[in-house]
């Protein structure tokens, strides 16, 4: 599970399994949202693309090494909204969950620069380790005589 906290706020992040093979298969994810070590905004259906976790992944290597100063990312279910700016030693972390057009909750993360280096690091060894769908079983294929 990917964590990233500060005094206030904890974001987690967990691609649980991919749910077809596909070129850019859906990953199940769970979000979840703590303030005080009390669930805000918890989502278990939430489904990202493969292709979103490893532009997640890579803008944040790219944030640390300095190559840009923010990156966005915006999913469809539930809209979620994360977008992650670079300001002076810190990173700030702006999460939106949008629920319809005139009610969003937006929270804001503070970390520095260690945190979000184990929270990328944890990020990419969870969607290593992401498990495969679940393979359809065609029951038994044995032709019997009526």
């Amino acid at each position: 599970m990917a964590k990233i906290r500060d005094d206030c706020l904890e974001l987690d992040i967990t691609p649980r399994r991919y749910q077809e093979a596909e070129d850019d298969p859906f990953i199940s994810t769970m979000f979840e949202l703590l303030e005080h070590n009390k669930v805000i905004a918890r989502d278990y259906s939430a489904a990202l693309l493969e292709s979103e976790y490893k532009m997640l992944i890579s803008g944040i290597e790219a944030l640390l090494a300095g190559n840009q100063d923010r990156i966005r990312l915006e999913t469809i279910e539930p809209f979620f909204i994360l977008r992650i700016d670079k300001e002076n030693e810190y990173y700030r972390f702006i999460i939106r969950f949008v629920e319809n057009y005139s009610n969003t909750t937006v929270y804001k993360l503070n970390c520095n620069e260690e945190k979000l280096e184990f929270f990328v690091k944890t990020l990419k060894s969870d969607l290593k380790d992401t498990k495969n769908p679940p393979k359809l079983s065609l029951g038994d294929k044995r032709c019997t005589k009526q």
